[in-house]
């Protein structure tokens, strides 16, 4: 699945997938967008990671752009159809050994690549370089590939195969409660009253908990369900960067600088936009990863279920 193969089964499975993105950005309401009158963060962000895990990143790509692409009713969301497609890719490289038969690069290194060069756009904006916290749930993911690196594309590998019992690994559980234990410290009020540190407590967490998750589920009966969701973390997160640069882009252009002024940051007692995105940032947070949870419960069930059938092969060792 590394390599675009287009097989009868590979243009149905497009085909199919497609056809899914279209559904659910045409028909199933979404969530408002703050800052953008009438547009809304289709459902589709949580599936499309699934794309990219189930028919590989380059096809998980392009039947996510092409259902977000055929559902666009404005400029604007036509530009958003690439958030769910660079989400599929994202996800799905991060359950490949290598991006392709013939290359070297292993998938893992591509998936961070891609969320690294995603942030550095972030910091390339006027409003990146104020609010330069911003990125804490996408520096937690790129700092999760980092640590886990292959494990992801490794427990692909190994759906069906019968699984040893669990296989704790002490040194990462530790490290993810000494993680979680200094994310609490930087919501005290003694330390955050002389630099605003309360939404590093927001990364800190999350890396905990992967690192947690990886310590207790790294090896064992569970390591497919937690690898399902860190690459559905990844890949939603994704989407969410390039949703955001889109829409800095996109300001005074198809979106109106007075009219995020006048209806969002006036009623909220905001002062600029950059503030508008730091409020934000525990709204994503839990937006997000609700959306990992729904993509884990529905990608884990999905993705066996299809292995089983043999509608798609086994990764090969």
């Amino acid at each position: 699945m590394a390599d675009i193969e287009l097989s009868a089964k590979n243009v149905a499975l497009l085909t199919i997938f497609a056809a899914l993105s279209f559904i659910i950005c045409k028909f199933i309401p979404g969530i408002p967008i703050v800052g953008v009158p009438d547009a809304q963060i289709k459902f589709d962000a949580a599936f499309a990671p699934l794309y990219g895990m189930i028919i590989g990143p380059y096809l998980g790509f392009l039947a996510a752009l092409i259902g977000g692409l055929i559902a666009a009713g404005s400029p604007f969301s036509i530009l958003t159809s690439f958030c769910p497609a660079i989400s599929a890719m994202v996800a799905g490289f991060l359950t490949l050994d290598k991006i392709s038969k013939n290359s070297k690069v292993q998938g893992w290194v591509m998936s961070a690549v891609i969320l690294a060069a995603l942030i550095a756009g972030w910091y390339t904006t006027w409003i990146g370089q104020k609010a330069i916290f911003y990125p804490i749930l996408h520096f937690a993911g790129l700092f999760a590939i980092l640590i886990t690196r292959s494990w992801t594309a490794n427990s692909f590998k190994e759906i069906g195969v019968p699984k040893e019992s669990w296989q704790f690994k002490p040194a990462s559980i530790l490290s993810g409660v000494i993680l979680f234990f200094v994310g609490y410290m930087f919501t005290k009020p003694y330390i955050s009253e002389a630099v605003p540190l309360n939404y590093l407590s927001f990364p800190f967490y999350i890396i905990a908990a992967v690192l947690v998750l990886y310590g207790i589920f790294g090896v064992g009966r569970f390591s497919f369900i937690s690898s399902v969701f860190l690459a559905s973390y990844c890949g939603i997160i994704a989407d969410h960067m390039l949703g955001n640069l889109i829409f800095i882009g996109t300001i005074d252009i198809f979106i109106p600088l007075s009219v995020v002024e006048n209806y969002f940051l006036k009623p909220l007692g905001l002062p600029d936009v950059p503030s508008l995105f730091m409020y934000m940032v525990p709204v994503s947070a839990i937006e997000r990863v609700l959306m990992t949870v729904v993509a884990t419960i529905v990608g884990v069930g999905l993705t066996s279920g299809l292995y089983k059938t043999g509608l798609i092969f086994k990764r090969q060792k």
